[in-house]
């Protein structure tokens, strides 16, 4: 009987419990404001951040057929053009480089899309990034566009040569039509041959996306109520074992 009457005075009922939370309410007052105000502040001390957006357009062979596809040409920016940059400023300004530099490419096009989140004291150097990064893919697209456009040429003269010299043979009828057939299709390819074009370069987002200070008040809010609760009894827990350590001194 003696054995259960000391479990029961072991264990903690609810009263308690309210009881403990009741008596260091100021505790839990004062952390739980503490954590909320120190949310605001930092949330009010972010720096605004905005999204920045560019799109090329890769040059193309035809209508559906890129010089490069997107994702070969992401990846070569990715490995060789953008470590470049990155070294190149920091060797410049003795740090890394403030913004991110995410590619991209929308679904079902021939685009690359080069998006940066930074403040706005920034938008220059990310712009400038931005460009040198789609100017050196230009440039490699207009060195196929020119050798394709070469190769093309200089099987059209061979074709216009053979014509030429099939008119002069009047039994060549059917020959003349299919190297005739063949002058249409090679002038239909250098005709739709078309230069890379840099369609936005470092456009601004009307909206900030950075930072979510909803969120972090929210997130400040939940911690700080979480932190204090708990807070509230490790105070009393420490308060205990304290008054013990002194009646064990005392005897």
């Amino acid at each position: 009987m003696n054995q259960e009457n000391n479990t029961y005075q072991d264990e903690i009922s609810l009263v308690d419990l309210a009881t403990i939370f009741v008596r260091r309410i100021w505790l839990f007052i004062v952390l739980f404001v503490l954590f909320v105000v120190g949310g605001v502040v930092f949330a009010l001390l972010q720096d605004e951040q905005y999204e920045y957006v560019s799109l090329y357009q890769i040059a193309e062979k035809s209508a559906e057929e890129p010089v490069e596809k997107p994702a070969k040409a992401i990846a070569v920016m990715q490995s060789q053009r953008l470590p470049e940059l990155e070294a190149a400023y920091k060797a410049e300004h003795g740090e890394r480089v403030p913004f991110n530099v995410s590619f991209s490419n929308p679904e079902d096009t021939s685009l690359v899309r080069i998006s940066s989140e930074a403040v706005k004291g920034s938008a220059e150097d990310v712009r400038a990034f931005h460009k040198e990064l789609l100017d050196h893919l230009k440039n490699r697209h207009e060195k196929q566009i020119v050798d394709t456009r070469s190769n093309i040429e200089t099987r059209l003269d061979s074709v216009v040569r053979t014509l030429d010299s099939l008119k002069q043979t009047p039994e060549a009828g059917q020959a003349v039509a299919e190297v005739m057939q063949k002058q249409v299709e090679l002038e239909g390819e250098l005709a739709s041959l078309s230069s890379g074009e840099l369609m936005v370069v470092g456009r601004e987002s009307i909206e900030r996306v950075a930072p979510n200070r909803k969120l972090i008040v929210v997130l400040a809010t939940v911690v700080g109520f979480i932190f204090a609760f708990v807070a509230v009894f490790f105070a009393e827990f420490a308060s205990l074992v304290r008054k013990a350590l002194r009646e064990q001194k005392q005897n």
